[in-house]
């Protein structure tokens, strides 16, 4: 007797501590029954506190709290939105929009979120698509043309968040362009030239590419984010999974591990030193830093339908992902709280 006691003891004790361990907790399901198709990326406003969400299929950019993912307003006008940056100093969102699916020209709509309304368009060539924002310079860089808009090369459009206009084009020798993220105590950008399978880097002040770095037994490469203190380069790939880190020093790839499927988005926690990849499979890879070299999957949680957008918010320790609907599964918004 005394033995089965000990036993569920140890049983009980050790669940609580897979419990207590768990990387990701989920917090809220928000689900939004009237939204299909797939989502796009978000943006956040910490200061107003609302979170935003593009939805390709619905044309629409969903608004919601950010403490507690309810849903707020739907902001519509939009043809296919996909990349959002959120200007504090004009309580304004620069959308990427690809534009009709039969026409030449894609945008950067402007919304006005004291109107919730779009109240420009700065018009840059179709398909237009990912994008990356230089706090810094108030400069978003947007990815448009490339082989969606039968081109064979992108041109980065530099859009000024606060005039609202386009104030330079980089052109790029690949078909396509993903996450692109900025350097803070360096002059370089980064950009993943997913159809070269290379990530390029260029000089934030001239716009030059300085070099290309090659991924090793990987191509579309996806997502990707910066451990800057640490001069390491984070890049996710879909052929096959793999994720990819370099070092920024040397352009060297130091290590290599499976991850989700299907990623779109990734986020680095420089406090806990941990990764999360949001993948189309339906699951989240969390992996931890042990030093800049060396890496390991610690969680690999269930999310949803082609959840593969996501956002983390480090001031609120919450991770948010987007799952599509499927069948009678509506669509919904996933809270995670981050242990």
């Amino acid at each position: 007797m005394k033995k089965m006691v000990l036993l569920v003891t140890v049983v009980v004790f050790s669940g609580l501590m897979h419990a207590q361990t768990e990387p990701l907790h989920l917090k809220t399901s928000v689900p939004l029954p009237d939204i299909k198709g797939d989502f796009d990326h978000f943006a956040a406003d910490l200061s107003g506190g609302r979170l935003f969400l593009a939805a390709e299929e619905h044309k629409s950019v969903e608004v919601f709290d950010l403490k507690t993912g309810k849903h707020i307003k739907s902001i519509s006008g939009f043809d296919t939105p996909h990349a959002i940056v959120y200007s504090p100093e004009k309580d304004t969102l620069l959308v990427t929009d690809s534009g009709p699916e039969d026409g030449n020209d894609g945008y950067i709509r402007v919304v006005s979120l004291k109107d919730s309304k779009i109240v420009d368009s700065i018009k840059v060539l179709a398909a237009a698509d990912s994008a990356g924002f230089d706090p810094e310079t108030h400069l978003m860089y947007a990815d448009t043309g490339g082989l969606e808009a039968k081109m064979d090369h992108t041109v980065i459009a530099v859009i000024d968040t606060l005039s609202a206009k386009r104030v330079n084009e980089i052109s790029v020798d690949s078909g396509r362009v993903e996450a692109i993220t900025f350097e803070h105590d360096g002059t370089r950008m980064f950009a993943n030239m997913r159809t070269k399978g290379q990530v390029g880097v260029f000089d934030k002040k001239s716009s030059k590419l300085l070099k290309t770095w090659q991924i090793p037994d990987a191509t579309e490469n996806v997502p990707m984010a910066l451990d800057e203190k640490n001069h390491r380069l984070f890049v996710v790939t879909r052929k096959p999974a793999k994720l990819v880190v370099f070092n920024t020093e040397t352009g060297e790839a130091v290590a290599s591990l499976p991850t989700v499927g299907r990623a779109d988005d990734m986020a680095f926690d420089p406090n806990s030193r941990r990764l999360y990849v949001s993948g189309g499979d339906g699951f989240i890879g969390v992996f931890a830093q042990s030093d800049p070299d060396h890496y390991n999957q610690i969680a690999h949680v269930p999310s949803g339908p082609k959840a593969k957008v996501s956002i983390y918010v480090p001031e609120l320790k919450q991770l948010y992902v987007a799952a599509s609907a499927e069948g009678t599964i509506p669509a919904k918004l996933l809270v995670y709280s981050v242990e």
